[in-house]
């Protein structure tokens, strides 16, 4: 499960930003790089815990920020 995390994350936030998977790279900022919103971040948390089937406090939110913390957020609560 691990192995893929990187790759299923990138994809699900590609499709929720209309994005192509090639622009959601490790270190690009989703709020200055690619013009994420709050809403978006909601939907990609949501989106996170149900296929995970983890619960991911509200404050976190705060921590995706880009694809490699979003990751890490993930492993920290599987």
């Amino acid at each position: 499960m691990l192995e893929n995390l990187e790759q299923e994350i990138r994809s699900m936030i590609a499709e929720i930003a209309e994005l192509d998977e090639e622009e959601i790279k490790g270190e690009v900022d989703f709020t200055k790089d690619l013009y994420f919103d709050s809403m978006m971040a909601l939907e990609i948390l949501a989106k996170l815990e149900k296929k995970y089937k983890i619960r991911i406090n509200e404050e976190e939110i705060s921590n995706l920020t880009n694809l490699n913390q979003t990751v890490e957020l993930v492993k920290r609560f599987l």
